[in-house]
C-alpha cells in the first residue's frame, strides 16, 4: 500500500512540474511596432521658489497619460525638475496589457530608459497594438542633480481599452 500512494505522489509531482500552460487566444503573434518617438527637452517656465524646492525634492511635477485611435496608442508624460537638474526623463517606461477578463498585466512594449539633459523633459510616442486588451503605461519620472543626487517617482497611466 504504501509503495502504491509513493508512485501517486510521483506521478503526481510529475504531471505537475510537467505541464503546460496552453492559451492559444491570449497571444495572437502580434508584434508591436512604435510609429514615431519624440522626447524633448521642454523649455518650462521655471517659476518654484526656494520653499517648494525643498519640500517637493528634485522633481516639481509630473504627467503621464495615455489614449488611442484605432489601434494606435498615444503616450505622453512630462517630468519636470528644479532649476538645478542637469538630467530628467522616464526609467522602464514600458507599456502593459490584458485581457479585459483578466487581473494581472504583462509587459507588452518596453522603451527602458529615456533621458534628456535638461531640466525638464517631454515624451510624445506612439505604438501600434494589437486590439482585445486592455493597455496602459508606467514608468518612473527620473530627475539628477549630480551622481549621488537623484529622485524617481513611479506613476501609471489610465486604463484605455483597444477592441
Amino acid at each position: 500500500m504504501k509503495k502504491i500512494i509513493s508512485i501517486l505522489i510521483v506521478v503526481s509531482l510529475m504531471v505537475t512540474f510537467f505541464s503546460f500552460n496552453i492559451d492559444a487566444t491570449y497571444d495572437n503573434n502580434f508584434v508591436p511596432y512604435v510609429v514615431d518617438f519624440e522626447i524633448s527637452a521642454e523649455s518650462f517656465e521655471n517659476s518654484e521658489d526656494e520653499n517648494s524646492a525643498r519640500v517637493s525634492g528634485l522633481i516639481t511635477s509630473y504627467s503621464l497619460s495615455l489614449s488611442k485611435t484605432g489601434t494606435t496608442l498615444n503616450l505622453t508624460g512630462t517630468t519636470h525638475g528644479t532649476s538645478e537638474v542637469v538630467r530628467s526623463g522616464f526609467k522602464n517606461l514600458t507599456v502593459q496589457r490584458r485581457k479585459s477578463s483578466s487581473y494581472d498585466w504583462e509587459d507588452y512594449y518596453e522603451f527602458g530608459n529615456v533621458y534628456v539633459d535638461a531640466f525638464a523633459a517631454a515624451l510624445d510616442t506612439t505604438v501600434v497594438v494589437a486590439s482585445g486588451y486592455q493597455y496602459r503605461i508606467s514608468c518612473k519620472h527620473y530627475a539628477k542633480k549630480s551622481l549621488l543626487v537623484t529622485q524617481t517617482i513611479a506613476n501609471t497611466s489610465g486604463i484605455v481599452t483597444v477592441s
